[in-house]
């Protein structure tokens, strides 16, 4: 997939006071009590990457000489993978290494998903004895101006034709379809092992009592996710967020 097309860096300097928040029940959407999440805010500036650091969490040399938004947000996402582990029994308090394509290498018997934006990181966590596969993504709701021209490299006709049907504007459809997407393909990389793009998956059902939304496989990206395959996304907008939820 794709970075936010809105990332940009903005330094802070005075940190956050430090703390874990378990407030993410007011921002992702409702999940069963056998996975386990944390949440904290964060800003962009020296203080609050120092803070981590000295709660244990280490730099990988991939990153010594990244822009220090890059810093903090792995530190803040490794932070609450930690604590989210932990949690579940997971005793080792050994930062989250970085695999291929970025993606967090999560200990043996576990499995997880870390997201982060708009200064606030989560992640959530499970055993894998109970779950095969686990995706959350937060964005921003982007503005109707920089919605416009992604339409094209995010959703089809048809997946347009679905939000509009449900009177949903541009910019909160195409915010939560983008969301939705992220999760499935981190949901989906243990599986597949490679980027795929966008449209490789087509929102086919939206349900807005229930929150959620389907997305079908547009084309086969591995043997166990195969075209026609579809996954039930979860989602809840908070405040001027959307989060989802891919698991299964």
């Amino acid at each position: 997939m794709f970075d936010h097309p809105l990332d940009g860096e903005i330094i802070h300097d005075k940190a956050m006071p430090f703390s874990a928040d378990v407030a993410t029940e007011a921002i992702l959407p409702p999940m069963p009590d056998s996975l386990s999440h944390v949440g904290m805010r964060y800003v962009i500036g020296a203080g609050q990457l120092t803070q981590l650091k000295a709660e244990g969490i280490v730099l990988p040399g991939a990153l010594a000489n990244a822009v220090l938004k890059r810093q903090v947000e792995f530190a803040a996402g490794r932070f609450c993978a930690r604590q989210a582990l932990q949690k579940l029994g997971y005793g080792s308090v050994a930062t989250l290494a970085i695999g291929e394509h970025r993606a967090p290498v999560w200990p043996e018997g576990y499995l997880g998903s870390i997201s982060h934006g708009d200064g606030q990181a989560m992640a959530v966590a499970a055993r894998s004895q109970e779950w095969r596969a686990l995706g959350i993504d937060i964005e921003t709701v982007l503005t109707n101006a920089a919605a416009q021209p992604l339409v094209e490299h995010l959703m089809t006709a048809a997946e347009l034709a679905i939000g509009t049907a449900a009177g949903m504007t541009l910019e909160r459809w195409l915010s939560l379809v983008f969301s939705a997407k992220e999760s499935l393909f981190k949901a989906l990389y243990p599986f597949v092992g490679r980027y795929f793009d966008f449209l490789d998956a087509e929102v086919c059902e939206l349900d807005q009592k229930q929150s959620s939304l389907m997305l079908r496989l547009a084309s086969s990206l591995s043997p166990q996710c195969v075209k026609g395959s579809e996954y039930c996304i979860r989602y809840r907008y908070s405040m001027n967020n959307v989060a989802t939820l891919c698991l299964f």
